[in-house]
């Protein structure tokens, strides 16, 4: 981990050079990724995401309907206590290459718990915030909406070591439970956003479609 860096590029530059071909640039993410998932951190050194995910799910409880409200917090609750090291807003931007080395940034959103809590926050960065609007991904990472979501893909298949894509789209569905809570909570908070009344109705929808199929957010 560094904050100065010389002679580095990011992953985000990495793709734009050559979004035909994704993959040095997800291996490059998803070892850092590892490597960050094998770390232990101390009891109480680091936010639980575990407890966050929780008031995420208080918090929208009242605009979703009571049985989804109800569900939602099952699930997240029923999420096993870890201490596994989280990078919590993990995008390719974090993430820089120097002399073939991975190298991480960006380290002020550090936390623990179980990966799908870091999954469904990499969800929002590639496909769920603009999913309403792709000028966004382009705006953020200097790369195309369908860029983004090859990666997403990618990237995930890599993680989960598996090319199975019954397999990955069941954690993703997990991921998007995460992910799509943070979101209504996000866009409820912020209502003179142009864009929070549509994002609000697509999250409700979302959650509604993937809590009434998922008994689980584990994987």
């Amino acid at each position: 981990t560094v904050t100065e860096l010389l002679n580095a590029e990011s992953v985000t530059k990495l793709i734009r050079k050559n979004p035909e071909d994704l993959t040095e640039a997800a291996k490059y993410y998803i070892g850092m990724l590892k490597n960050i998932h094998s770390i232990e951190a101390e009891e109480g050194e680091l936010p639980d995401m575990k407890e966050t995910a929780l008031d995420w799910a208080d918090f929208v409880a009242e605009y979703i309907s009571e049985e989804h409200a109800k569900k939602l917090r099952t699930l997240i609750e029923a999420v096993p206590k870890q201490n596994t090291l989280l990078h919590g807003d993990y995008n390719t931007n974090n993430i820089m290459v120097r002399n073939g080395e991975p190298l991480l940034v960006d380290m002020d959103t550090l936390c623990m718990g179980h990966p799908v809590f870091e999954l469904g926050s990499m969800f929002n960065a590639f496909v769920g915030y603009s999913e309403l609007d792709h000028q966004n991904t382009m705006n953020f990472f200097g790369y195309s909406y369908e860029i983004a979501e090859r990666f997403w893909n990618m990237a995930l298949k890599m993680y989960l070591g598996t090319e199975d894509e019954s397999i990955c789209q069941s954690v993703a569905e997990k991921a998007m439970i995460i992910g799509y809570t943070r979101m209504l909570r996000r866009a409820i908070r912020r209502p003179n956003e142009a864009e929070s009344p549509a994002k609000i109705a697509r999250c409700k929808e979302m959650l509604a479609v993937l809590l009434e199929k998922t008994d689980s957010i584990c994987f």
